[in-house]
């Protein structure tokens, strides 16, 4: 099996991105570029479901903000660029307000990243410690095989929900609740 992602040698900024072929995603770990595949049909439906709860609890809880779809987020500018490009983002009124109006990749980190990914793969492992050190509150990780959701909080165990009757709530997003099965929807099943 191919691997998931490349990773080139070379010192990379954001600036460069944009001379790459389209089609494929990229992120930047302290300076060297990630080139991944496009993502699947499964993925992709779990990022749109997770974006339109969260969006519509922002709609509701506002000002807040939901970015997906490989977000763009600067955890830092020096001396090696990384730039992470998360699944779905929520920035609540605070950092919402820091963010501002501005144009390309953030260069606040949200108050909350999910990222829909195989959550033993070493690669996630790094992604998390990134996002969490940079200043994001609390990172989901979700797991498209088990049908899971593990949250990870500074100086925190991580904790994993995967009933799809449990309920999910973060103290990131005050207010928030709903049950797994809304955020990630029915697990599919097997036909003979």
């Amino acid at each position: 099996m191919p691997p998931s992602s490349i990773i080139t040698k070379k010192p990379w900024t954001a600036d460069e991105l944009s001379r790459l072929p389209r089609g494929w995603r990229y992120e930047i770990d302290e300076g060297e570029l990630v080139i991944m595949s496009p993502a699947g049909r499964r993925h992709g439906r779990m990022v749109v479901r997770i974006a339109r709860v969260l969006d519509t609890f922002a709609e509701a809880n506002g000002p807040a903000e939901v970015g997906g779809g490989e977000f763009g987020i600067y955890l830092r500018r020096e001396p090696l660029q990384i730039l992470r490009g998360a699944d779905v983002a929520f920035y609540g009124p605070e950092r919402l307000r820091q963010l501002g109006d501005e144009e390309g990749f953030a260069e606040v980190p949200p108050d909350l990243v999910v990222e829909v990914h195989l959550p033993d793969e070493e690669d996630m492992q790094r992604k998390v410690q990134q996002y969490l050190a940079a200043g994001v509150r609390s990172v989901w990780v979700v797991d498209p095989r088990r049908w899971s959701l593990t949250q990870h909080r500074g100086g925190q165990a991580p904790r994993t929900v995967g009933d799809l009757n449990a309920s999910v709530d973060d103290p990131t997003l005050p207010g928030f609740s709903c049950r797994l099965r809304d955020l990630l929807g029915e697990r599919p099943t097997t036909t003979k």
